[in-house]
């Protein structure tokens, strides 16, 4: 089975058992099949809530924002009816999006960094322990592009049922 048709499948439990779903996705070059295959499903996508698991704090027309990268890709065709979210600090403070999520997207960056939690964080209880806050990060330029970001922590994206983690190489 396709990694889209198993989402598919999980949001489709979600929207019967819950009324609503909702899909964690992140960006990179590693998931854009993956997006374009989805887009195609039909499923309910109305009841289905869609946000990013981190992002660079660019203009959301940005050719480095993940959000343009999910317009560009994946809000097309049927899924164009889901319901976006943008990733910001109120997404949890204020209870956007239901928790637990139903699915989690997550792809590898080639420095081994996922969402946007590198390496060398790796000794930032905010980000990487799973006992901190779940919460939303600000963290200074890092990665390639070396831009600021904003980012879910470990112990956020945990607070997910499903997870997908797309490594290459």
């Amino acid at each position: 089975m396709s990694v889209a048709k198993l989402i598919s499948k999980k949001l489709t439990l979600s929207i019967k058992n819950n009324g609503i779903a909702n899909l964690v996705m992140s960006g990179g070059s590693s998931p854009l099949k993956i997006f374009e295959e989805l887009s195609n499903i039909d499923i309910h996508w109305a009841k289905v809530q869609v946000t990013l698991v981190d992002d660079r704090l660019v203009n959301d027309n940005n050719i480095y924002s993940n959000q343009k990268l999910i317009y560009d890709y994946f809000l097309l065709n049927k899924a164009r009816l889901a319901q976006f979210i943008p990733l910001t600090k109120k997404i949890i403070t204020k209870n956007i999006i239901r928790i637990p999520f139903d699915i989690t997207l997550l792809g590898m960056g080639e420095d081994g960094h996922f969402a946007s939690l590198f390496p060398d964080m790796i000794n930032d209880f905010n980000a990487f322990n799973i006992k901190a806050k779940p919460q939303v990060l600000k963290i200074s330029s890092n990665g390639d592009p070396f831009l600021p970001r904003i980012t879910m922590n470990l112990s956020l994206i945990l607070k997910s049922e499903f997870i997908i983690l797309l490594v290459k190489g």
